[in-house]
């Protein structure tokens, strides 16, 4: 299993809006693909207002890029898309995890909010950790179970949108 994530950051003087047009967007994808997309808003205060991301899992990569190939190539997506790229600033953000061994085949993240952190594969100490595919070379991430910041770790907590 892998999983997807995109982050994005909604223009600060933009939030509300910045956020439905997200969610908005994440419907469409669901709407007119396979993908079964998450949105998330970070609420750490290491997140800064604005911070958003989109995610999703699945079992074949071949198979994710040939939705996203044929999502990117629907009608109707350009517009959905450009509303949101025009209300987020900065660069976005691709990272794919793949899955710890023996992780099983029903794993989801949970409903409504959960915690990550991405560190050094020392640093994750005793959890299950996903190995970084793509975009967050020399990091590993996992998901603790309680609230404390890992000392050595970028420390996150998001919350469901969409």
């Amino acid at each position: 299993m892998q999983l997807f994530q995109r982050r994005r950051w909604v223009d600060p003087s933009r939030l509300a809006e910045g956020f439905e047009s997200f969610v908005d967007q994440l419907a469409w994808i669901d709407a007119h693909t396979d993908l079964s997309m998450a949105g998330w808003r970070r609420t750490d205060p290491e997140g800064g207002p604005g911070a958003i991301l989109a995610t999703t899992t699945y079992a074949d990569h071949g198979w994710f890029l040939a939705q996203v190939a044929r999502l990117q190539a629907l009608d109707g997506y350009a517009p959905v898309n450009d509303a949101t790229a025009a209300l987020t600033v900065g660069t976005d953000a691709f990272e794919r995890w793949d899955a710890p061994g023996g992780l099983d085949d029903g794993w989801a993240l949970p409903d409504a909010a959960f915690r990550q952190v991405l560190g050094s594969p020392a640093a994750a100490g005793a959890h299950s950790v996903w190995t970084n595919a793509e975009g967050a070379e020399g990091l590993v991430a996992w998901f603790p179970d309680d609230d404390v910041p890992a000392a050595a770790g970028r420390w996150e907590a998001w919350v469901r949108i969409h």
